[in-house]
């Protein structure tokens, strides 16, 4: 309050005195999600500790609540999926069993592809579920294990994403946006799997996140002038955290976190001439904090001696292989050759469907400018520098998987959120051509789900052209319920609306005052009468409607779909079918494949037969080792090449066929005293016998279930 004045006049001073007022303690502004508790919450003892929380701390908790009940159920009921969850798992089993965790070593030869942050957390969960203990097989725990520290670091870039976006654009625009990215259907998989993705994503929203609040938070008021040496430490640990964030997003996958977060943060200065925010960023100290974390174990690799199985060292393998040849040739791709639209439309089945909401969040984006003037403004322009530079790198890449473009989904949904939250605010009309562009968009992709949910399947397997589980795994009723339902729940004002208008329509042409009502009516449109507003319930049926699609898609592909999908793309029931049925001096070996699981599953026991490069083995040899029954994974369309190499030197017999890929077989002694009994009719998707039964032979007429080369 402005100090008073004895020598004014008492009416001056009580003007002052309002203003003074008006000024030091402002409106209070209304309570957002979080700031007010329900009232069972004061009345329940051990939920008293809620009451301490911010309103956002609140949020972050509610939303972390969410993260869980859509990811975490059921994260370990799947069994590692080939090939690359498989072979990180392996080089992460091999750091334990060899004690050392500095070089990473696969099957026979060391292992250069990946840098070591993923290969230790899978480590530590091994390690936790005693997964390398002294049984033939994994623990039952190991995948819950392995995986979960990965789930936990991308639902954290999501919180981390919404703490910066509730601070600088809004807390419910921020909740949208970060429900819209646990929910997408790319990250309810990738979230699941343990693979560097997630990690490497988690981290740069993270970083991306702490950095916007270091850029854009906490700015002086105006006319402030920084005192020499001053030192903003509300900022301090957020700038910490985003040094920490970048290192760590080094170690887990190369230069990629460090190179989307320079590069936005140049293309900023570049395009609104606010270069003086670099001094906020400390580069000198933040660089030491980046080394401090990475330099020591990439200073190690780069002077290591060893060579991977095609002769290179770690520097020819992950830096020259594995980021620029991957950049700019394209290695080690199942779909070579693509332009650039391939991740237009990828993004349309990994985000579904918020796809709903892409032209109102383009729109938005379109409004960014190159000279903000607010806080917010800031932020939209840098996350759409984000989309921008994140996109064109994938794009421009000669390698191109689906899940690629990943990093660019949390900026992306979260203008997404922006929009439902401007639809909340400025009502449907002002958006309609949004909403209609959105309703098309959605209708095709609904449309492509439903007639192909291999789509969903290709965001994160290896081998695109592998069989699709289409008897087995039919997500279609399901599918085409839930896409059909959205859109007539989210449209049922209007039509409960348009049939009321109807039925008052026809009342009113049977009365002479009706009918001068209805000719009024008309008459104000033709004159150009502005509409009302519709109501504040139908824009908040229509959101509600997108959340709740949202969450359905969500839980249904991870507490369903996931598992579904499990026995065909995964070999661990194959392997606990023969760690069950075997005895320890029965070896298993795998026909000419090498789909990475079944080197871990048999803990790198498993022989390899007759496959097209070392190390291998013959049949012959295999046959005529230590074990009285030799075990065999072979895949269904080459188990009666099998059968012909093996001959008359034993009866192979095929144990478990369900899984459309793979068969487990054993080959038996022929039996010396009666002939093997005729085999029952063959059931399950292969064509071969199912477990139990005391015959190998296809039924008659069956021809082998076409499938892929492996890797």
């Amino acid at each position: 309050m402005a100090r008073s004045n004895r020598n004014q006049p008492a009416a001056a001073l009580a003007i002052e005195t309002a203003l003074s007022s008006m000024t030091a303690t402002p409106a209070a502004a209304a309570p957002q999600f979080g700031d007010v508790l329900p009232a069972f919450v004061a009345r329940t003892p051990w939920l008293a500790w809620l009451d301490k929380l911010s309103g956002e701390k609140r949020t972050v908790l509610f939303l972390a609540i969410c993260a869980a009940i859509v990811g975490v159920p059921w994260l370990g009921a799947t069994g590692f999926w080939d090939p690359w969850e498989t072979q990180y798992g392996e080089v992460a089993r091999e750091m334990i069993t060899r004690g050392d965790y500095l070089n990473a070593w696969y099957s026979y030869a060391w292992f250069f592809s990946k840098p070591a942050l993923d290969l230790w957390l899978m480590a530590l969960g091994m390690i936790f579920a005693h997964s390398t203990g002294p049984d033939r097989y994994l623990g039952v725990y190991t995948e819950w294990c392995v995986r979960m520290p990965f789930m936990i670091i991308s639902v954290m870039g999501a919180l981390m994403l919404f703490v910066a976006a509730s601070r600088l654009i809004g807390r419910r625009a921020a909740i949208f946006g970060c429900l819209a990215l646990i929910t997408a259907p790319l990250f309810v998989f990738l979230s699941r799997e343990a693979v560097p993705d997630p990690v490497l994503v988690g981290l740069t929203t993270a970083a991306m996140a702490c950095l916007i609040i270091v850029l854009f938070e906490h700015e002086p008021d105006a006319g402030y002038v920084h005192a020499e040496g001053e030192s903003w430490s509300r900022r301090d640990g957020w700038l910490i955290a985003f040094y920490v964030f970048a290192g760590l997003g080094t170690l887990s996958k190369g230069l990629l976190t460090v190179g989307i977060a320079g590069g936005v943060v140049l293309l900023y200065c570049v395009i609104t001439g606010e270069w003086h925010r670099l001094r906020r960023l400390r580069i000198p100290t933040g660089i030491l904090i980046v080394l401090a974390l990475c330099a020591p174990w990439y200073g190690h690799m780069f002077g290591f001696e060893g060579r991977d199985d095609e002769g290179k060292s770690f520097f020819e393998r992950f830096i020259i292989h594995d980021h620029f040849r991957r950049l700019t040739q394209g290695v080690h791709t199942t779909e070579p050759g693509l332009s650039f639209t391939y991740f237009i439309e990828q993004l349309g089945y990994e985000c579904f469907p918020w796809v709903f909401a892409f032209p109102g969040a383009i729109a938005r984006m379109g409004r960014a400018r190159g000279r903000p003037t607010t806080s917010r403004a800031r932020m939209e322009l840098f996350l759409v520098l984000w989309v921008v530079l994140g996109f064109a790198i994938f794009a421009f890449s000669a390698t191109k998987f689906h899940h690629y473009i990943f990093p660019i989904l949390p900026p992306l949904l979260l203008f997404c959120g922006i929009w439902l939250n401007d639809l909340l605010e400025d009502g449907l009309g002002a958006h309609i051509t949004e909403l209609l562009a959105g309703g098309v968009l959605y209708g095709l992709v609904a449309l492509d789900l439903s007639t192909t949910p291999k789509h969903l399947t290709d965001m994160f397997v290896y081998n695109h052209a592998r069989t699709y589980p289409e008897k087995e795994v039919n997500p279609r009723p399901y599918f085409n319920v839930l896409f059909v339902a959205a859109p007539l729940v989210a449209l049922s004002p209007w039509i409960f609306d348009l049939v009321m208008q109807l039925l008052g329509l026809l009342r009113s042409l049977f009365s002479k005052a009706g009918r001068a009502r209805l000719k009024a009516t008309a008459l104000a449109k033709t004159q150009g009468t502005p509409a009302p507003p519709e109501p504040r319930q139908d824009r908040r049926v229509m959101v509600g409607t997108m959340l709740a699609c949202a969450a359905a898609m969500g839980l249904y592909l991870g507490w369903v779909h996931w598992r579904q999908l499990s026995p065909h793309w995964t070999q661990r029931d194959l392997f606990w079918t023969y760690y069950q049925q075997s005895t320890p001096d029965e070896p298993i070996a795998a026909y000419q494949m090498n789909w990475h699981g079944e080197t871990l599953y048999s803990k790198n026991t498993v022989r390899q037969i007759a496959r097209s490069s070392e190390p291998m083995t013959s049949v012959a040899d295999f046959l005529a080792g230590p074990g009285k029954r030799k075990w065999f994974l072979v895949e269904q369309e080459r188990v009666g090449g099998l059968r012909q190499v093996i001959g008359s030197a034993a009866r192979l017999r095929v144990v478990e066929s369900r899984n459309i890929k793979f068969v487990l077989a054993v080959a038996e002694p022929n039996p010396v005293i009666a002939p093997a009994p005729l085999s029952p009719v063959p059931q399950g998707p292969g064509p071969y016998a199912p477990p139990g039964s005391s015959g190998g032979s296809p039924a008659p007429g069956a021809a082998p279930t076409q499938g892929n080369l492996s890797n």
